[in-house]
């Protein structure tokens, strides 16, 4: 036995056959239960009151049964596979309106794949939908009792009246559950309500003898009472009725409160399930925002203390500022002193260097007296020089290493010798900042002539200043009236210059510090003067 047909009746089964199938299904399915067998009724038949007898034959015939299980079955095969593969939660969750599911066009599907599943709470929650389904919308009425059907086919009549032999339960004229429940009657649907029915006509007394008359009074009589009896019985089973039927209308009522009640309590059981989720996301939200308050509450300890540390090197700092303010002062004070003191010397210095001129030039003029006409002898034999002091290259070489000055004069002296002295040319490099009139002077007065060119700015803020270029000019424009070309530098940009000038069949020499002067140099000059302490001052 099905699970489904125990508890719903035939009103019920009649509506899913009709949300299941179509007209033409309904009347296939008709016809192999042996219902429909004359064609001119069909198109009479309205469809629903097939799907009644339908209904009531599944109730009352096992074969029938079988059929309808079979056609539903196969219908519904989608909708019990969804069922099965979901459990309790998931089908209260996902098949709860049956309003839904008749506007998908699945509730008679879905009905029956809930009643026949193999577990209880599914089957009753498939009776929930379908109460609610009939609450919306109610059932269609049955079939009249005297419509002019077609009568059954011979098989639909042998398998009714082999069926209706195994039972005592009466069956509709087309097959109607017998165990559905039975029409509520009227009280003037029966003779047996109306008491003087119940009343027994007496025979009259001139076709008895007395004895027979008797007797049959008696008989009469106790009849009476028996009807009179089963007349009281009546009347208290239909009072028993009556307050059965309101019992059960009420049960009815409280049924359908508690349905109510049972789906309020469902969505505020969801809403209660969202709620905890809800709330476990939540707490893990909590407890990352504590972690990262946490965190920053470390940051913020951190970056207390980076600015109390903060505070404290910016007192340190501005010790040390005022500290380093005083000192400049301290120290712009010495530097004033220093200027002041250095001028001071310089001017003696420069006293010291004029006085020290004129008598030099008081002994020369002396001694020229003394032998002119010797001396003109003795350079008439000798080689042509010619002098050419880089003063840049061989100051900064002195100051660099010994931190000290070139004595040009006695320069001079050492590398001419006494051969004959063409020219002494001194190049230098005016320095705005600094006055060197009184070393020029002194140059000139000992025999230089003196070249000098300013300092030149660049653009991007560095100097330039050389004579590279200029010496070479003058060397070359001199050539022819040199024999010798003595080149006081150590300037490795000479080289390709000394080699011009011996291929010119001219003798170059180089006097320059050995620590400041290129190998090249040095490699390719026919003489070199190692210039020592003995030549500084």
């Amino acid at each position: 036995m099905l699970p489904a047909k125990a508890h719903i009746d035939t009103h019920q089964l009649a509506w899913i056959i009709t949300d299941c199938f179509g007209d033409e299904e309904i009347i296939t399915m008709a016809d192999q239960c042996g219902l429909l067998h004359d064609t001119q009724h069909r198109t009479e038949t309205r469809k629903d009151w097939i799907a009644y007898d339908l209904a009531a034959c599944f109730f009352s015939g096992a074969s029938i049964e079988d059929i309808v299980s079979q056609h539903l079955a196969k219908k519904a095969a989608q909708a019990a596979r969804r069922v099965q593969f979901m459990d309790l939660t998931e089908i209260r969750l996902f098949l709860r309106s049956a309003e839904q599911l008749r506007a998908e066009g699945e509730l008679g599907e879905i009905l029956w794949a809930l009643l026949v599943d193999s577990r209880e709470d599914v089957q009753k929650h498939g009776h929930r939908l379908l109460a609610d389904h009939e609450q919306s919308v109610p059932p269609s009425p049955p079939p009249p009792e005297d419509r002019n059907d077609p009568p059954p086919s011979d098989t639909a009549q042998k398998t009714a009246q082999s069926e209706s032999d195994t039972t005592d339960q009466s069956t509709s004229p087309h097959c109607s559950h017998a165990g559905a429940p039975i029409p509520e009657s009227t009280e003037s649907s029966s003779p047996v309500d109306d008491p003087e029915y119940l009343k027994i006509t007496p025979i009259p007394e001139t076709d008895l003898n007395p004895k027979q008359q008797a007797i049959l009074s008696n008989e009469l009589k106790q009849n009476q009472q028996q009807i009179n009896k089963l007349y009281s019985a009546l009347s208290e089973l239909k009072n028993g009725y009556t307050v059965l039927q309101s019992e059960n209308d009420r049960l009815k009522q409280k049924i359908a409160t508690l349905v109510e009640e049972n789906n309020f309590l469902q969505d505020r059981e969801e809403l209660y399930r969202e709620s905890e989720l809800r709330i476990d996301q939540l707490n893990r939200e909590n407890i990352g925002l504590k972690r990262d308050v946490e965190k920053f509450s470390n940051q913020l300890c951190e970056f207390h203390e980076l600015q109390a540390q903060k505070e404290k090197i910016t007192v340190e700092l501005k010790s040390v500022e005022e500290m380093a303010y005083h000192s400049q002062q301290v120290l712009e004070q010495i530097q004033s002193n220093f200027y002041s003191q250095f001028s001071y010397l310089q001017g003696v210095n420069e006293e010291y260097k004029t006085v020290i001129t004129r008598a030099r030039q008081k002994i020369v003029s002396l001694s020229g007296q003394r032998g002119t006409a010797g001396t003109n002898r003795m350079l008439a034999g000798q080689p042509r020089v010619g002098v050419f002091v880089d003063v840049q290259n061989m100051f900064y070489a002195a100051k660099d290493r010994y931190a000290r000055r070139l004595d040009y004069i006695k320069l001079l002296d050492l590398i001419v010798g006494p051969r004959n002295l063409v020219a002494a040319y001194a190049y230098v490099v005016q320095i705005p900042e600094i006055n060197q009139a009184g070393f020029l002077s002194l140059l000139e007065h000992n025999g230089y002539t003196i070249k000098s060119k300013d300092l030149r700015m660049r653009g991007d803020g560095s100097a330039k200043g050389d004579w590279d270029v200029g010496i070479a000019i003058d060397i070359v424009s001199m050539l022819d009236a040199l024999d010798i070309v003595i080149l006081a530098s150590g300037d490795g940009d000479f080289c390709a210059l000394a080699e011009l000038i011996k291929q010119h069949g001219k003798r170059i020499e180089v006097a320059a510090f050995e620590h400041n002067t290129s190998m090249d140099l040095q490699r390719i000059a026919d003489q070199f003067f190692p210039i020592g302490d003995e030549m500084l001052i």
